[in-house]
């Protein structure tokens, strides 16, 4: 979150609270006042580096990439090139970037190919992650002269962003998006520090000087969130999207590929292999965490469940979960392998098969990522708000500790706002003029693509900060 210190006046507590923006295409764009296209190609290849990457983008003639399955080949992890040395895994929960457009009905796909240097020309290190929703692209790389990882974040635009009514969700959430790009712009980390996209606060946890890291939590079987034929909770998932999609291609990925050749072991030894020895910090203990959720299902009827019954029934989830609510990590994973409602699922499923037969178009289309669970329990284990129940400074450390911590470059502008530290009265008024304003505003706390605060959570934190 970029919080400024200065400027700001006292908050008056007439000042209505903000409502929640539940329409995403209201949310704001964490890159709107950034440059783009050529400019930002010229900012891009002005700094040193030695990547795959530069190589095309910093080419005298760049390519002309036009959608993901052109970017993919371009990168040589098309779906035609899936198996040896590349592979795919696609996850129907995250907490990356786009955590909140993820998800069994639109899932991300991340392709990717290991390094081998020893053949001619070499294989170079890289993954691209791609969802349906948010316009962009993930990137990683390995520096050839540092042997550094390298993340960037590559941007589209489609016809439908310079339309009138802007893009809507048939746009945004079909085949749609996934070609026709108007303009593509690519981003590295140097570009993206001080926003709420920035790469480092989860691929550098500790802070400038330490080492880079590749995320995947889901590292050791059984992968609860990950599609895969090979588990059952991979089969469900699997069943969940292809209720949806059918045959389509989606991300770049033809169905056969996605239903046969999608799987999470080939991302682990990927990023074991990219990180080089760095351990994954608070991973998520898919075995122990899904033996202990199977014994607390059996055990406990649904009539029986108190509200926050997901939060306590896996003492090892429960432990990851403590260690992001404290701030010292980013989320971790959901504890089930479903994080949809069954009936808001249901809908969208129905809503997206009828597209794609026809019986719907695609300015009909409604936002298909509406179908996440809706208790604010569950959405707090998914990482999306803050528990119910907490007093205002755990409220601020769930809410903000992921980017406003003693670990960041004290050289960011949101350093300035750090829930490990005393605040200043200037800092707490800034605070809360953040607070209030509305989830379409780029400057409003927390953001909304990152996280959302109940309006009793909010009025709980400004009302501390008032004091």
């Amino acid at each position: 979150m970029l919080v400024a210190v200065a400027g700001c006046a006292p908050a008056s507590e007439e000042v209505p609270l903000p409502a929640e923006v539940a329409d995403r295409m209201a949310w704001p764009d964490p890159l709107e006042h950034a440059l783009s296209g050529e400019a930002q190609r010229q900012q891009l290849c002005a700094r040193a580096g030695d990547d795959v990457l530069r190589d095309l983008f910093c080419a005298a003639e760049p390519p002309a990439i036009t959608g993901i399955a052109q970017l993919q080949e371009t990168l040589g992890v098309a779906d035609a090139d899936i198996g040896g040395l590349r592979g795919l895994s696609i996850t129907a929960h995250s907490t990356a970037v786009g955590a909140r457009s993820v998800s069994a009905i639109n899932p991300r796909v991340v392709s990717f190919q290991l390094e081998r240097p020893d053949l001619t020309p070499p294989v170079e290190l890289v993954a691209v992650a791609f969802v349906r929703g948010d316009q962009t692209a993930e990137l990683v790389v390995r520096d050839r002269e540092d042997r550094e990882l390298r993340f960037y974040l590559l941007k589209y635009r489609q016809p439908c962003n310079d339309a009138a009514e802007g893009c809507l969700p048939g746009d945004l959430l079909s085949p749609a998006t996934e070609s026709d790009w108007t303009e593509v712009s690519l981003y590295d980390e140097e570009d993206l520090k001080n926003t709420t996209v920035d790469c480092r606060q989860c691929h550098q946890p500790d802070g400038p000087g330490t080492p880079k890291l590749v995320r995947m939590q889901e590292l050791k079987t059984p992968w609860t969130h990950w599609l895969f034929n090979g588990t059952a909770g991979g089969r469900l998932l699997l069943e969940d999207f292809r209720a949806a999609h059918g045959d389509q291609t989606y991300g770049g990925m033809s169905a056969e590929v996605i239903t046969q050749r999608a799987n999470p072991s080939g991302l682990e030894l990927w990023v074991e292999y990219a990180n080089l020895g760095v351990n994954q910090p608070n991973e998520f203990a898919a075995m122990a965490i899904e033996a202990e959720m199977a014994v607390a299902w059996e055990q406990a009827p649904d009539a029986e469940r108190p509200e926050d019954w997901v939060l306590h029934q896996s003492a090892t989830w429960r432990q990851a979960y403590e260690r992001a609510r404290r701030g010292e990590a980013i989320p971790v994973p959901f504890p089930g392998v479903r994080v949809t409602d069954p009936d808001k699922l249901a809908a969208m499923t129905g809503a997206y098969a009828a597209f794609r037969e026809g019986q719907l178009s695609q300015d009909e289309l409604p936002d298909i990522r509406d179908v996440f669970l809706e208790d604010p329990y569950d959405r707090a284990a998914m990482g999306f708000a803050t528990e119910p129940g907490l007093d205002a400074p755990a409220i601020l450390v769930q809410a903000c500790g992921q980017c406003h911590n003693d670990r960041l470059d004290p050289d960011l502008s949101r350093a300035r706002f750090n829930v490990d530290r005393e605040l200043s009265d200037a800092q707490r008024n800034a605070a809360i003029e953040r607070l209030r304003l509305p989830g379409s505003d780029l400057l409003a706390m927390p953001p909304v693509h990152v996280r959302s605060l109940s309006p009793e959570a909010r009025t709980t934190l400004i009302e501390w900060l008032s004091e």
